[in-house]
């Protein structure tokens, strides 16, 4: 089932929110996300789902995935990662 995720950009203005397509149910506040930018990719930050007719309508790129945060950092801990 498709949702429609609100996400702020890190390096974005007035604390604006931005809706996005997804298909990823369980996140969480906070979760870091990689979405479709303009002709790339950007991180953005999970903040909540809507199901708001406003919100749906402005929904037109996805979510590409979810950034797994805690594995990259624990890889980053037993030296995994040079």
């Amino acid at each position: 089932m498709k949702s429609i995720a609100l996400v702020k950009f890190p390096r974005g203005s007035f604390e604006q929110e931005y809706s996005y397509k997804t298909d990823i149910e369980n996140l969480k506040k906070d979760d870091v996300l990689v979405v479709q930018a303009n002709n790339s990719y950007s991180i953005a930050i999970f903040q909540r789902y809507s199901s708001s007719k406003s919100r749906v309508e402005q929904a037109t790129k996805w979510i590409v995935q979810k950034v797994d945060v805690e594995e990259f950092e624990t890889k980053l801990f037993l030296g995994e990662l040079e």
